[in-house]
């Protein structure tokens, strides 16, 4: 797993209109958007975004402040506060 990989999507959130709309818009469209991510997610790391598995992506390191961006532009079926309880309860 590269959490380099993760943080770097996380951060082109606040900055790439096309990229949230693209992950917004359809299941499809969000796994292409990953999919074409640079650098390359693993499939674990498509798995579990599309799947808003913010748990275990914070088990794995990736940083909290930059995976918050998917719970402020709701992504994946999060917002902020279901972020934030699955990061919690991921670290219980």
């Amino acid at each position: 797993m590269s959490v380099y990989a993760v943080n770097k999507v996380c951060r082109r959130l606040v900055h790439e209109p096309e990229l949230r709309a693209a992950l917004a818009a359809s299941p499809q469209s969000a796994e292409a958007a990953l999919r074409a991510a640079h650098p390359p997610l693993s499939e674990d790391e498509v798995r579990q975004l599309l799947a808003g598995d913010v748990g275990a992506l914070s088990q794995a390191g990736c940083n909290h402040f930059l995976m918050s961006q998917l719970g402020r532009f709701e992504l994946f079926g999060l917002d902020l506060r279901e972020e934030a309880a699955r990061v919690r309860a991921a670290h219980r």
